[in-house]
């Protein structure tokens, strides 16, 4: 059997492959969902980081907004980077509205990443995972 020098072995190696990753790369959970900022006006519910939660989730604020309208069976607009909807809506439910939209529309369904993005095939709306390369369909809003 050969002798390697300490600076080869394995474990010392492994140290500072381990050592040279990114501090993005070591956390457990690389995803954390969005959490929504809800004011509610009078008859209106205000989605404050609307546009936050779109980018992070990196999607398109108008297909947001009109997933939380047809979901809550409201109308709204768009002010800015905010969402107001009509109709007075707890934190609570805009949070599962949040996390719905999360699975719908951005988790990959074979192996549960967030690294996906829309794409056209035949007419069709299809969630292509950059992670595992699935493609898979998306229902339409």
């Amino acid at each position: 059997m050969v002798e390697l020098p300490p600076e080869l072995e394995y474990e010392t190696l492994l140290d500072r492959a381990y050592a040279l990753l990114p501090e993005s790369a070591k956390k457990p959970a690389r995803f954390e969902m969005p959490v929504a900022v809800v004011e509610i006006h009078g008859k209106s519910t205000l989605i404050k980081n609307a546009g936050q939660i779109a980018a992070d989730l990196r999607r398109d604020l108008n297909h947001f907004f009109k997933f939380m309208t047809r979901e809550f069976g409201t109308t709204g607009s768009i002010e800015g980077q905010m969402i107001r909807l009509k109709g007075r809506f707890g934190p609570g439910s805009v949070q599962k509205k949040v996390q719905q939209y999360v699975r719908d529309f951005v988790l990959c369904p074979v192996c549960g990443k967030p690294d996906t993005h829309f794409i056209e095939m035949n007419g069709v709306r299809m969630l292509k995972c950059e992670a595992c390369g699935a493609v898979s369909p998306v229902r339409e809003i």
